[in-house]
């Protein structure tokens, strides 16, 4: 026998060991108990995903490949070094690597001309049974908005179109949002019947335009909502849907990734955007070539109306002077003379050329424009200032698409434009002082090859000062001419910046994805339930059942009290009767055979204790020595609750003036005086009572007296068993004072009521060992209640009857009708031996064979 205690005793400190760890048969025991709630969880995230998944709008994706092609003049992309010559005619690239493309490719202003291209901005709905329809490309009804008002609006414009017989109805309305911010804005309603169309509905906002989709009616039965938008409004849906990625390091090609609720609309958009694309482009790259076109057309008008009029002058010369021909007036007068007539020819046509540019220069309205390069300046360095300074206005222009002049990428072009600005007007004023330098010299010469000829006629003189305006002019003409050919040329040979390698094609619908709204459902159905039972179970602060208390405590529970239910209560609110199996009975015996295996040879006070009131310890204690007297034991409950006595009130006792503080006065009290104290309970004949008495001023010292320890030695001669009631540890030291009489001490806890902090105070008067033998008593278990992973129900394994008569006495763990040991299991004494018969060698008086030596010889 000694052996299968000990082996019992290693159960215990295992089954300790395990329930300190995390312990997941306690999380399954919950998942079991609430399975319905489970169940109910998951079957409503499951409906509400399926119908999400029914009526949700689908979202399809859109895939297409971007060849971002790089201008000979970059080198290497990302080279950021601007070349210009003659052959490009000043014409740059706007490329300054693939990853400004990409930012241009998303810009909203591209999103913006590709939507107003496309008319996305207007959106058809069809009205359906439970959810409309989106339509693209098949509306029975065009709804359209002129031109000149659609970058206007504001505020979207609703139409509902529905037929009434033979005719159209359109009800909508919109909000006219004026220019001015100071005037309100203010709201119409339209109301129209239209026999047939097209028809146009003129509105504050612009011309609206009704006309019939061919090849498509519109249903009897069913209604069209149109809802016209700003275009910046849906552009930023577009260009925010827009996905540009670069295929690889190496090439620079992009990948156009779009999302839609149609597939045909995103492939739609993907070309139109890059249509849209090049199109910008190619009037960046022509910017130069167009302000080059119109500069030279406008020099050309101007010398083509001063050379008639050196050709008139001539014309008139020889005519008033009646000459064909000048004739030579010495060979090398002649032959000097022009030689640097040539030269000042074109020293004054560099001069000319120089004051035109400097006109366009210092022109207003042309700061910040691009400048006209190569139009025969033959300076260098004043051609290289121009042409740096067209390449940084032409980089400045197409960064101001998506930004403001006072953006961080803009403003140190400005600055360097400035600056280059600058420098133009600084090197143009040096070339013209060269040029006339120059002039002068050759001037000098000229006067002194002239002088040679002094003897030529006045009209030779006069008609080759003629001759010389009009080579000036004609070769200025000339070569102005050549340059806008070329110039024409590089316009006509523009070529797209990108081009699609394959066409957009639809990848399919991402959006919703069954199966992951589905898994999601599921999860979300076990996560809400989960985490709110573990948030109940994570507030909780009282204790609410065995497993809390075998958490907080290593200290032996020896029982589990049920809520007794007013029928089987009689007298003192006793729950134990005599011959009656019933679920009290079972457990007062369960906390009666725990306690005899506590205690030893001699001991037999038992003091009830708790830690504030309320816990159920005269309930308990009352109940206990019923239990005891009905081995036909003597038992004595006594009330040593001096402060707050409820013994009297429960038995029905009308003797208010007996009890131990009688003979706490005394110093020596007598048997007799001890007997006449003593009344019996009512309920059994061996069991008394001995209240409290009269409430003393001093209870604390009353009980501190030696007549206390007098009165028990006393007693212990007279009682098999002595169980005292005592007041709550917890609130007064009476207790502790009084535990030096006690053999054994029963902590009462009761659940939905004891905190959890208390077993603080619990754990601390054990270790401290200010109270003998603590074991506990958890009372007023709910059993019908399934809470928190706790179901104490006498069910599959505990009801009577199911394997024998009585099926869970003696079980492994001590339970009766607790499938993990409802009574005393996991850490208790008796979790093992609760009933003295899980070994078969034992049994209680109801089974027979039971008497006091027996249980010294077991002991």
């Amino acid at each position: 026998m000694e052996e299968n205690i000990n082996q019992g005793t290693n159960n215990v400190q295992q089954e300790l060991e395990e329930s300190s760890s995390f312990n997941f048969r306690t999380i399954f025991t919950a998942l079991v108990l609430n399975w319905q709630w489970f169940v109910l969880s998951i079957v409503i995230c499951l409906s509400a995903a399926a119908i999400k998944l029914r009526y949700a709008t689908p979202i399809y994706q859109s895939y297409a490949k971007l060849l971002i092609k790089e201008d000979e003049d970059n080198g290497r992309r990302g080279n950021r070094s601007y070349i210009a010559n003659s052959s490009t005619l000043g014409i740059m690239s706007n490329s300054t690597g693939i990853d400004n493309e990409m930012e241009i490719l998303k810009s909203s202003t591209l999103a913006c001309e590709a939507v107003t291209e496309l008319k996305l901005y207007t959106v058809y709905t069809l009205e359906g049974r439970i959810k409309d329809h989106l339509l693209y490309k098949n509306q029975p009804i065009n709804v359209d908005l002129d031109t000149a008002h659609v970058a206007t609006l504001q505020m979207p414009i609703q139409l509902t179109i529905g037929k009434e017989g033979d005719k159209l109805r359109v009800v909508g309305s919109y909000t006219y949002v004026p220019e001015n911010p100071d005037k309100p804005s203010k709201w119409y309603s339209i109301d129209r019947t239209f026999e047939s169309l097209p028809a146009t509905i003129n509105t504050s906002v612009g011309a609206i335009t009704l006309s019939s989709n061919s090849g498509i009616q519109l249903p009897a039965n069913r209604k069209e909502f149109v809802t016209i938008y700003p275009p910046k409004m849906v552009a930023g849906k577009y260009s925010g849907s827009l996905d540009v990625s670069q295929l690889s390091k190496n090439t620079s090609i992009a990948g156009l990734t779009l999302t839609d609720e149609i597939p045909q609309r995103a492939n739609d958009y993907l070309r139109q955007l890059v249509f849209s694309y090049n199109k910008q482009a190619n009037e960046d790259k022509n910017e130069i070539a167009m302000r080059t076109e119109l500069f030279i057309n406008s020099r050309l008008e101007k010398i083509s109306t001063e050379l008639g009029a050196t050709e008139g002058s001539l014309e008139a010369t020889k005519r008033q002077y009646k000459i064909v021909s000048p004739e030579a007036t010495g060979a090398l007068g002649y032959t000097n003379t022009d030689s640097y007539t040539q030269k000042l020819a074109e020293m004054d046509m560099q001069i000319e050329l120089l004051r035109s540019l400097q006109e366009y220069i210092n022109d207003p309205s042309n700061k910040y424009q691009t400048l006209p390069s190569n139009v025969g300046l033959s300076d260098a360095a004043a051609s290289t200032l121009i042409n740096d300074y067209n390449k940084i206005v032409m980089e400045r222009n197409r960064l101001l698409r998506s930004a403001n002049e006072n953006s961080p990428t803009i403003t140190p072009l400005t600055a360097q434009l400035d600056d280059l600005s600058a420098s133009i007007r600084r090197a143009m004023a040096q070339v013209q002082r060269n040029a006339k330098i120059q002039r002068n010299s050759i001037l000098q010469e000229y006067n002194r090859y002239s002088s040679m000829i002094y003897s030529t006629p006045e009209q030779e003189r006069v008609l080759t000062q003629i001759g010389r305006q009009q080579e000036v002019k004609s070769g200025l003409y000339l070569m102005l001419l050549q340059k806008r050919e070329e110039n024409s040329i590089s316009l006509a040979a523009t070529a797209d910046k990108g081009k699609l390698i394959d066409n957009p094609v639809s990848l399919g619908k991402i959006s919703p994805k069954t199966y992951m709204a589905l898994l999601i459902a599921l999860v979300l159905g076990i996560a809400i339930p989960g985490c709110i039972l573990f948030l109940i179970n994570f507030f909780r602060y009282k204790i609410e059942g065995h497993d809390d208390v075998a958490r907080l405590t290593e200290l032996p529970i020896i029982g589990d009290v049920a809520v007794a239910s007013e029928s089987v209560k009689t007298k003192a609110d006793i729950v134990v009767h005599e011959n009656k199996n019933n679920v009290m009975e079972e457990v007062f015996r369960s906390i009666r055979s725990n306690i005899q295996f506590m205690l030893k040879e001699e001991e037999k006070v038992i003091m009830f204790t708790s830690t504030t009131s309320g816990e159920g310890k005269t309930f308990t204690a009352a109940n206990l020595a019923v239990s005891f007297a009905l081995l036909g034991k003597k038992v004595l409950v006594m009330g040593l609750d001096i402060r707050k006595p409820r013994l009297t009130t429960l038995f029905e006792l009308n003797k208010e003036k007996i009890g131990i503080t009688n003979l706490l006065v005394h110093e020596n009290p007598t048997r007799e005086e001890i007997l006449e104290n003593i009344t019996n309970s009512g309920v059994n004949q061996y069991l008394d009572i001995m209240p409290a008495g009269p409430i003393p001023p001093n209870p604390a010292e009353l009980v501190s007296r030696e007549s206390l320890d007098k009165v028990f030695a006393i007693l212990r001669k007279e009682y098999d068993y002595i169980i005292v009631d005592t007041a709550p540890v917890g609130l007064v030291t009476d207790t502790v004072v009084i535990a030096r009489i006690a053999d054994l001490t029963v902590y009462m806890c009761r659940a939905d009521y004891t905190p959890k902090s208390s077993f603080e105070l619990i754990n601390s008067l054990s270790s401290q060992k200010k109270l003998p033998q603590i074991c506990i008593v958890i009372n007023g278990i709910d059993m019908s209640k399934k809470k928190y992973g706790y179901y104490y129900g006498y069910g599959k394994h505990g009801k009577y009857g199911r394997y024998g008569r009585y099926s869970g006495y003696g079980s492994k763990y001590g339970g009766y009708g607790s499938k993990y040991g409802g009574y005393g299991s996991y850490g208790s004494y008796g979790s093992t031996y609760t009933s003295y018969g899980a070994y078969g060698n034992y049994s209680d008086s109801n089974y027979g064979n039971r008497n006091d030596d027996s249980i010294k010889r077991r002991k």
